[in-house]
């Protein structure tokens, strides 16, 4: 974990999280069921998805104290929105109401090689 992201970490509440990610989906988000695109009330439940706004509002901290919101618009909220809404994304088998995933497949990880060098 880096400096800056454990400063951020230090600057905001679970509460004011949560205000920001409603406050945020209210504003500029509209899902569109005919177009494949998913939301879940229950955003929270989906881990995915906390983690995503997590570090979208990481970085929505960082450019209100630095400037630079309108990259963070196209360089962070747009990728992440094009994830997070999408069917496949960890709302995709929800609707108007919150559904567990009936299977989540699990990568596979493998530890690389002793002499391995990136």
């Amino acid at each position: 974990m880096s400096e800056q992201q454990t400063e951020t970490d230090e600057l905001f509440t679970p509460e004011e999280f949560v205000q920001w990610v409603e406050q945020l989906v209210s504003r500029v988000e509209s899902v569109d069921m005919n177009q494949a695109m998913r939301w879940c009330p229950q955003w929270w439940a989906h881990t995915e998805a906390v983690d995503r706004f997590k570090a979208l509002y990481q970085e929505w901290l960082l450019r209100q104290a630095e400037g630079g919101m309108s990259s963070w618009w196209t360089d962070h909220f747009d990728r992440h929105a094009a994830v997070l809404f999408t069917k496949r994304g960890p709302f995709g088998e929800c609707g108007t109401s919150h559904v567990e995933k009936s299977f989540r497949r699990i990568l596979a990880c493998e530890q690389p090689p002793a002499d391995w060098i990136w």
